[in-house]
């Protein structure tokens, strides 16, 4: 089993510091896509490493969104010792693609495990909070990535 780390102060103000700057980020509402956006790449929707690890969950518009509605990501890293290391590499990728007002909707844990094709998704971040583990669990789902796999939720847990 990996090694746990808890939620310090340290932890919990550079969580608050991201979610400020994207806060701050949104509110200038640049809707124009960076001159990047032109070379843009698909970033994947959903990526989860195999094990039980920290997982985000976040929403951005894409490039060119005339419906206004934000995609949905949902991303867990091994080895990240806190939440925002797993949102810290996305977010710079989504700004440099030319996605706009990028949020952190929370996070939890995810365990997938390839024997059993199973997917569990549970528990809550300190520093993003709790995230809406059905909307993940949809888009977990819609991914097409897990075919196979039963997907299941739940807020219990750490």
């Amino acid at each position: 089993m990996s090694e746990e780390y808890t939620t310090n102060a340290h932890d919990l103000a550079e969580a608050a510091k991201l979610q400020a700057q994207l806060e701050q980020d949104s509110n200038a509402n640049n809707n124009s896509p960076s001159s990047s956006a032109q070379h843009q790449h698909r970033i994947p929707s959903v990526s989860i490493d195999s094990g039980a690890y920290k997982y985000v969950l976040i929403t951005a518009l894409p490039p060119n969104n005339s419906h206004n509605k934000p995609e949905v990501f949902v991303h867990s890293k091994r080895g990240a010792q806190y939440h925002r290391n797993v949102a810290e590499p996305l977010i710079p990728i989504l700004k440099q693609s030319g996605y706009t007002d990028i949020r952190i909707k929370g996070g939890g844990r995810i365990l997938r495990c390839d024997d059993d094709h199973i997917i569990k998704i549970f528990g809550y971040s300190y520093g993003f909070g709790q995230a809406d583990h059905a909307l993940a669990k949809d888009a977990v789902e819609k991914s097409g990535k897990f075919v196979g796999y039963t997907v299941s939720w739940s807020n219990d847990g750490y």
